[in-house]
């Protein structure tokens, strides 16, 4: 008995979360609090990694030990010692402490998901000047919150009275059944679009010409944001400048006013002390009328505070994405490079093992063969994982013949007690299932009200809606793949099996009859409609059909995008290398270099997608003098057959333009598309 393997693992584990937490917050800026919380909630979510194969392995030991005869040797006359056949597993612990951790993990989890980090959201995202007005509008804000799940729980706790008789244990299974229900309610949906996205991602990534056209796409629309961005902060910077104006020194919102101008910009403060001249006292009759009302001073320090954040993550966004099509540039010019050597038109970041160990021949393989086969052979890999999770959720309810492709893996390694084998098997289901959960969450963004963006530029308000919905998914992960390998006795309804000591303290969710023998058993089915959705991309073609821009390959404002996202990487290209000669010098010797190298196919290949209006005999790698087109204007029937993609090729090229007529073309898209669907409602 060592408990030796779980605290490697556990200690493993900690550094895993924190360098993880590390990438997306900022631990020099960000409440302490707050990061501790959200800390708290990945790690212990994480946690059932290490835990459920431990436990898994520690219940077949149980069983072996019910199953198996015990031999009782006597030694002597006053001394008997029984004697098994089962051995122990290599990372067995003490009895008494699973059940404790199992608790610990669980009520934690509940507690920073209903009660803990909702008044902290709430909190961070208050526009209050004092501690105790952000404490006040925290508790009313989540007075709504709190009273919809009571309303839940009280519907919940009279159907229970009416059926059964309630005591405490009833009591605590309906908290856990509410809870649980909701968790695998959204586990379904996050399962749903990552065990597709997860190894598509993987598959596309891996062909170089559609991540850059990717990338392009993404260019142009987070360039659009990021000048939305600008202007909107722009535009609360004035109206501070005005209300900083109108009041003066000693009034009483000058305080306010102060603390809003402290979070501006430092360029904005300097100004703002050249230009205000503060000498005038206050005169209440003259100024009340003008002056906004506390309030509204409120309203206008959290707008604030949201706009800085959105303009630094866009700024921050955009310089990474720039880098990243930088590189993937350069990894598609060298791809048929014959000398084997890597050859860079601007220099990118690399990893301290790339810069240590790699020369330029190494490197050329590790970018242009094995990334790319290794990415593929990883995407076979997790498709076939997928394949089998669907299998399994379809199938798990199916006791006799037993269906479930992990429950016929895991029956197979419990009958042998082999528990180094149970231990993987677990061990590699549960993370995957776990890693597509957290992928969803750590990858979806909704709106600008929550998105993890790396190189910590993660708001406080997304770090916590991050940890709430992590905590959510803990004990349905659990739930869900105790139901898959068959180890959950009111499944399989078989009362000979040992039960883990997961649900052991957590119990069964039978309380409520339609939840545990319906709900829990059939909704996961809804993967499987999920996935085909996911795959066929039919979200993307309804957000697209109602104006929302998609990277669909085949349609017009697509393609208009890329081209966008394509020439303002060459300007960023042309801007480094205005300001840095010696890229100036490498960019050339590169380019002399690449044109002896490559064939005349691989170049006329290249050239559709990293040049336009160049000769198809040799690349164009000339980013420093600005295209002029001089094409003319078609039109058909004397009537552009699409104002954005005219807008775009018309104003290509002249940024300033582009970026003025950009919020125009989403607009024409959004009332075209309205026309549509009202004139197929109208004649349907």
């Amino acid at each position: 008995m060592s408990a030796l393997p779980l605290v490697l693992e556990v200690s493993s584990l900690f550094i895993i979360v924190f360098i993880l937490l590390h990438r997306y917050a900022n631990f020099q800026q960000q409440n302490k609090l707050i990061l501790t919380a959200t800390f708290i909630s990945w790690y212990f979510s994480f946690m059932i990694v290490i835990l459920l194969p431990m436990d898994i392995s520690m219940t077949t030991y149980r069983q072996c030990l019910r199953d198996t005869p015990v031999i009782i040797d006597n030694q002597t006359d006053n001394q008997s010692i029984p004697i098994t056949k089962c051995k122990e597993p290599y990372s067995i612990i003490s009895p008494k402490y699973l059940p404790v951790l199992w608790r610990i993990i669980y009520w934690t989890s509940q507690a920073l998901t209903w009660l803990i980090l909702p008044f902290m959201q709430s909190f961070c995202q208050s526009g209050e000047f004092s501690l105790a007005g952000k404490i006040r509008g925290a508790l009313i804000s989540n007075a709504i919150y709190y009273g919809s799940y009571l309303a839940i729980f009280g519907f919940l706790l009279i159907y229970v009275a009416i059926e059964h008789n309630i005591d405490g244990p009833k009591l605590k299974v309906i908290g856990i059944t509410a809870s649980n229900t909701w968790g695998l309610f959204l586990l379904v949906l996050l399962l749903g679009y990552a065990l597709v996205a997860v190894p598509r991602s993987l598959w596309l990534k891996s062909n170089t010409s559609f991540r850059l056209k990717l990338l392009y796409f993404k260019l142009a629309k987070l360039h659009s944001e990021k000048c939305e961005a600008e202007e909107q902060l722009e535009d609360i910077l004035n109206e501070i400048r005005t209300i900083a104006e109108k009041i003066r020194y000693n009034h009483p919102y000058r305080s306010f006013v102060d603390i809003i101008v402290s979070k501006c910009p430092e360029s904005f403060r300097n100004g703002l002390r050249r230009n205000v001249e503060d000498y005038s006292d206050y005169n209440q009759s003259t100024y009340d009328r003008d002056i906004p009302s506390e309030k509204t001073l409120v309203k206008l320090h959290y707008a604030l505070i949201k706009s800085i954040q959105i303009k630094d993550r866009t700024s921050n966004e955009w310089y990474l994405m720039v880098e990243e099509a930088f590189q993937v540039e350069d990894i598609l010019l060298n791809e048929s490079n014959s000398n084997f050597k890597f050859m860079k038109t601007i220099p990118f970041r690399r990893n301290f093992i790339m810069d240590k160990v790699c020369n330029s021949t190494l490197e050329w393989f590790f970018y242009c063969i094995f990334q790319k086969y290794f990415m593929r052979f990883v995407s076979i890999l997790l498709t076939c994982l997928t394949i089998m999770v669907i299998w399994s959720e379809m199938t798990f309810f199916n006791k006799r013949p037993v269906l479930s492709l992990f429950a016929i893996f895991l029956n197979a390694s419990r009958t042998t007690y082999n528990y180094l084998s149970i231990e993987i098997i677990v061990f590699m289901t549960i993370a995957y299932l776990s890693f597509c959960a957290y992928f969803a969450i750590f990858k979806i963004r909704i709106f600008n009200y929550y998105y993890l963006a790396p190189n910590h530029h993660t708001s406080e308000n997304s770090l916590i809606f991050s940890g709430i919905q992590i905590c959510r998914l803990t004990s349905p992960l659990c739930y869900n793949f105790l139901g898959l390998v068959h180890l959950d006795s009111h499944i399989t309804k078989d009362e000979n099996i040992v039960e883990t000591q997961f649900t052991s303290i957590m119990g069964h969710m039978d309380v409520i009859s339609v939840i545990s023998d319906g709900f829990n058993l059939y909704f996961p089915m809804l993967i499987l409609i999920l996935c085909l959705a996911n795959f066929f991309n039919l979200g993307g073609h309804i957000l697209n059909f109602f104006g929302f821009e998609q990277f669909i390959g085949d349609e017009e404002v697509t393609q208009d995008m890329i081209e966008d996202g394509k020439n303002l990487v060459k300007r960023e290209k042309r801007l480094i290398q205005r300001n840095d000669p010696e890229s100036q010098n490498r960019h050339r010797e590169v380019v002399e270099r690449l044109r002896n190298n490559y064939s005349s196919n691989s170049i006329r290949s290249s050239n559709n997608l990293l040049g336009s209006n160049t000769d198809s005999r040799e690349i164009n790698f000339d980013y420093q003098q600005t295209e002029q087109n001089s094409s003319s204007i078609s039109f058909k029937n004397f009537v552009p057959s699409s104002l954005p993609s005219y807008v775009s090729s018309k104003f290509r090229g002249n940024f300033l333009e582009l970026r003025a007529f950009s919020f125009l073309r989403m607009k024409f898209n959004v009332v075209i598309y309205l026309k549509r669907l009202s004139l197929f409602l109208l004649f349907s």
